[in-house]
């Protein structure tokens, strides 16, 4: 049976995740800090590195928390 507020709550951890990434976004957006990036790097080569070091980082996780421990 869903109850909304349990500790293992769907709705609750998706709203908690949104908004993890959406306040630093919106923050950002209303500061509109002023910084370079330095010559000769890529920014958008170093945003992207970033996501894909993330997504590894992530499907390892998960995989240890959800595979290999629970074959211990």
């Amino acid at each position: 049976m869903f109850r909304f507020g349990g500790p293992d709550c769907k709705v609750c951890r998706l709203i908690r995740v949104y908004l993890l990434v959406a306040v630093p976004v919106v923050m950002m957006m209303w500061l509109q800090p002023d910084f370079q990036i330095p010559a000769g790097i890529d920014g958008r080569a170093v945003v992207g590195y970033a996501f894909g070091v993330g997504v590894v980082l992530m499907v390892a996780y998960r995989y240890y928390v959800d595979i290999y421990k629970k074959r211990k």
